[in-house]
C-alpha cells in the first residue's frame, strides 16, 4: 500500500516571470501615455496636429495589448485543456507507479458554476466551479475550481449534480472532474449517500483563479507583502513614466520633463507661471531666436506655455509661415496673409534684447495682475518724425521705423496692452 506524502504546509512561492513583468510594465506605461497626451493637450502642450496620430496609436496599442493577453492566455492554458481532456487519472497513475502517493476519486456535489469567459480549440469553455467534496477520510470541504466542458457536456453539470471528483496529490483541496469515470463511480454519482445531499463543508478553499498568461493567481496566499508594496512602487512608476513620455516628446528632453515635476505643484495650485517666469522666459527667449536665425520676423510672441512667429519661409520668396513653439517642438504652417506683409514691417533677432523684454515684463507687473497676462512679444512700428511742407512737392511725412515690445493681457475691461521701445526701455502707451 502506498503511503500518502505530505504536501508542503505553505504554498509556493511565486517567481519572477520576465515576459509577464514586461508586458505589465508595458501596459501601464501604455495607460499612463494616454492620460499624459490627455492632460497635455488639455493645457495646450501637446500640438493639435497630434491629436489623429495618437487616437489612432492608442486604438492599436488596445488591440494589441488585448490580442498578446488573449494569446498567451490560450497558449498557457493549453496544457490544463489537454489535462482535462484525456483526465487526470493517467497522470495520477503514472505518478503511483514512480511511487508518489496518487490521488483519489471521490465524491462532490456541484454547488455552483459560472462561465470564465475565456474559450479555447474545439469550442471548450472554461467553467468555474464550485464543489462540496466529499473526502474518503476525513470532513467534507469546498473548493472552487476552472475546467474546460464544452457546450454539450454542460447539462450534466447542473447545480445539485453528483460528479466524480480526482483530487490532485500535488495541490491538495483541489483537483479536476472526471468526465468518464469507471462504470463503478458513474453508479456511485448517480446514488450518492442520502447524507451528502444535504451535508455542508467544513473547510473552504480559495479561488485561486487565473493570471497573466496563464498560471494560478493567489496573491493573498503566496506574496509577502515587501513584494506587494514593491509592485505597487513598481506599477506607480511606470504610471509616472508613461504619464511624463508625452511632455518629454513635446518639450524635447529631460530637462523639460524634470521642470515640469519639479513646478507640478505650482500648476495643481494655480501658481505655475510659466514662459513668463524670468529663468523660464530666458530659454523660450533663446530657443526662439536660435530657430529664427537670420531669418526676417514679422512678429514674435511668447505666451505661457508656447511661443508663436510670423518668420520669413526660406524656401519661397515673400512668404512667411506661422510657427508655434511648444519646448522644442515647432509646428508651422503658411500664413495666409503672407501678401500683405511688407518687408519695412519686418525685422530680425539682433534688433531684439533679452533685457528689454525682461524690462517690459517687469514693469508691467508692477501696474497689472499677472494672472491676466497673456503675451509679450516684438514687432515693428512706424512713427513720425518729421513733416516738411515743400512748395513744389507738398507736404513729406518721415516716418522712423523701430522695434517695441507689446505686453498683452485680459482686464476686466477686455484685451489690452502695454508698449515699450526696445531701444530705450521707455513706455510709451
Amino acid at each position: 500500500m502506498l503511503m500518502q506524502s505530505k504536501s508542503p504546509s505553505s504554498p509556493p512561492k511565486a517567481r519572477f516571470n520576465p515576459r509577464r513583468f514586461l508586458f505589465l510594465a508595458a501596459l501601464w506605461m501604455a495607460i499612463g501615455a494616454f492620460v499624459g497626451f490627455i492632460v497635455a493637450g488639455a493645457n495646450g502642450v501637446a500640438p493639435d496636429s497630434w491629436i489623429p496620430f495618437v487616437v489612432i496609436g492608442f486604438i492599436a496599442a488596445s488591440f494589441l495589448f488585448t490580442g498578446v493577453f488573449v494569446t498567451s492566455i490560450s497558449r498557457n492554458l493549453k496544457p490544463m485543456l489537454e489535462s482535462a481532456q484525456s483526465g487526470i487519472a493517467n497522470r495520477i497513475l503514472e505518478s503511483a507507479e514512480g511511487g508518489i502517493s496518487p490521488g483519489r476519486r471521490v465524491l462532490a456535489r456541484v454547488g455552483k458554476l459560472e462561465e470564465a469567459g475565456l474559450t479555447v480549440s474545439n469550442f471548450n469553455h472554461m467553467f468555474i466551479f464550485t464543489l462540496t467534496v466529499f473526502p474518503e477520510h476525513g470532513a467534507p470541504y469546498e473548493t472552487v475550481i476552472r475546467q474546460f466542458i464544452t457546450m454539450g457536456e454542460l447539462p450534466n453539470f447542473y447545480t445539485g449534480r453528483f460528479v466524480v471528483f480526482v483530487e490532485d496529490p500535488e495541490s491538495p483541496g483541489y483537483g479536476i472532474i472526471d468526465k468518464d469515470p469507471p462504470e463503478d463511480w458513474q453508479q456511485k454519482a448517480a446514488e450518492p449517500p442520502p447524507a451528502y445531499k444535504t451535508q455542508k463543508a467544513e473547510k473552504s478553499y480559495p479561488d485561486k483563479g487565473t493570471g497573466f498568461f496563464g498560471g494560478e493567481l493567489r496573491l493573498s496566499a503566496r506574496m509577502s507583502p515587501l513584494r506587494l508594496t514593491a509592485n505597487l512602487i513598481a506599477t506607480l512608476g511606470f504610471l509616472v513614466l508613461g504619464f511624463l513620455a508625452p511632455f518629454a516628446l513635446v518639450t524635447g528632453g529631460i530637462e523639460t520633463v524634470a521642470t515640469f515635476v519639479q513646478d507640478l505643484p505650482k500648476t495643481i495650485t494655480g501658481r505655475d507661471e510659466g514662459n513668463f517666469d524670468k529663468e523660464k522666459l530666458h530659454k523660450a527667449y533663446d530657443r526662439t531666436i536660435a530657430y529664427a536665425g537670420n531669418r526676417k520676423i514679422y512678429r514674435m510672441n511668447i505666451y505661457k506655455d508656447y511661443v508663436k512667429l510670423t518668420i520669413e519661409n526660406p524656401s519661397q520668396e515673400n512668404a512667411y509661415d506661422d510657427v508655434t513653439m511648444r519646448g522644442a517642438v515647432v509646428d508651422s504652417r503658411p500664413d495666409g496673409t503672407s501678401a500683405s506683409i511688407k518687408p519695412e514691417e519686418t525685422f530680425r533677432v539682433s534688433d531684439t534684447n533679452f533685457a528689454a523684454l525682461e524690462h517690459a515684463l517687469g514693469d508691467t507687473l508692477m501696474h497689472e495682475d499677472k494672472n491676466q497676462l497673456s503675451y509679450i512679444g516684438f514687432r515693428n512700428r512706424s512713427a513720425i518724425s518729421t513733416i516738411r511742407i515743400n512748395g513744389t512737392s507738398g507736404i513729406t511725412i518721415d516716418e522712423r521705423k523701430f522695434i517695441v515690445l507689446t505686453v498683452g493681457f485680459n482686464s476686466d475691461y477686455g484685451s489690452t496692452s502695454r508698449t515699450y521701445d526696445v531701444a530705450t526701455g521707455q513706455f510709451l502707451n
